[in-house]
């Protein structure tokens, strides 16, 4: 955090009330000589000394934020807050101490260690307070935040969901699986048996997931692989995907329906012909699935509203620092997905 007029003006509301407390303190006392005096040098010592411990203070609880996170170590940034700032505390107290009683001669007066421990013991107990207020502001709007964040992803969930619901129960797709299914009956009627049960593992795996942020990576797999085995039969041959994934990587985590949403965009966008097949391959790389597919626009082809990549980019940020990458190389259109662990 910059060094902002917020720190001035904490700064400036403890300089007046710590001094103005001992002046009155040493005035009923007649413990100094000259209280208009100390009560200046006092004013002088509170604000510089609060500016300092501020200033370091802010950078401590900034970098300790970031190394341990408010829902995963939040005791083990408490405990290094209390620590850490109250170390930088005492060590500008000291240091400043030592400056004013070199500069002015009414520090003298009192004895240096009394000085000292009297600063340092203060200064602990006001930075104690003063981290612990603030902890706790930022404890409840994190808490706030998350609940927004949560009632967020759930709509994305839902529409998400939605979404591929409403492509399985697409009247197109019913029709065209449907027609499929006649067409296997009596020339093949062991693979249309087997349509139907892939066809049906389709429908179950779009209901069970419905309530899931994040699905194994194994089983978003088994789905897919019911999804090709559909579009496969449809398309005669002239889709070919490859699926080429680290067997150790199946026990990681995606959004449900990432994978299918990804080949359904490939096979809605492009030409899928015995001269212009379709190849898609699916395989994973360093902590990323990619998923790649030869470009061949359809024409007459309405431009795309970009609700799926949309939808699965902001289910990610909802639930991890990484997000999907989409991008074109080599006439090829490529989808990087993060794999998440659980944690």
């Amino acid at each position: 955090m910059k060094f902002n007029r917020k720190i001035i003006y904490a700064s400036i509301f403890i300089a007046i009330i710590l001094p103005t407390y001992f002046y009155f303190k040493f005035l009923l006392t007649d413990n100094v000589d000259k209280p208009m005096e100390a009560g200046v040098i006092g004013f002088l010592f509170s604000f510089i000394v609060s500016v300092f411990i501020f200033t370091a203070n802010i950078k401590t609880v900034n970098f300790l934020r970031k190394k341990f996170p408010w829902d995963k170590k939040f005791f083990n940034r408490l405990l290094s807050e209390a620590i850490f700032t109250n170390f930088n505390a005492s060590v500008i107290i000291s240091i400043l101490v030592l400056i004013f009683n070199y500069i002015f001669p009414s520090f003298q007066e009192i004895k240096l260690s009394v000085i000292l421990f009297n600063n340092i013991i203060v200064a602990i107990v006001i930075n104690t307070i003063v981290v612990s207020i603030l902890e706790g502001y930022y404890y409840f709007k994190q808490w706030r935040i998350s609940i927004v964040q949560a009632e967020q992803l759930k709509r994305e969930n839902i529409q998400s969901q939605f979404e591929a619901l409403k492509n399985q129960v697409d009247p197109h797709f019913l029709f065209n699986s449907l027609n499929t299914v006649y067409s296997l009956i009596d020339p093949h009627p062991e693979k249309a048996k087997e349509f139907i049960a892939e066809f049906s593992k389709i429908y179950r795996y779009v209901l069970n997931v419905k309530d899931k942020i994040v699905v194994k990576l194994s089983e978003e797999i088994d789905f897919i692989n019911s999804f090709i085995f559909l579009q496969k039969i449809r398309h005669e041959g002239n889709l070919e995907i490859l699926i080429n994934i680290d067997a150790k990587k199946l026990n990681n985590y995606i959004p449900p329906l990432s994978l299918q949403m990804l080949v359904e965009n490939a096979i809605k966008h492009n030409i899928v012909s015995e001269k212009n097949p379709l190849k898609i391959s699916i395989t994973d790389k360093n902590n990323c699935l990619i998923v790649k597919n030869n470009i061949q626009l359809k024409e007459n082809l309405i431009e795309s509203t970009k609700i799926g990549l949309n939808n699965l980019t902001e289910r990610y940020k909802h639930i991890s620092d990484s997000i999907p990458k989409f991008y074109v190389k080599n006439n090829e259109y490529i989808a990087e997905i993060p794999l998440l662990k659980e944690d």
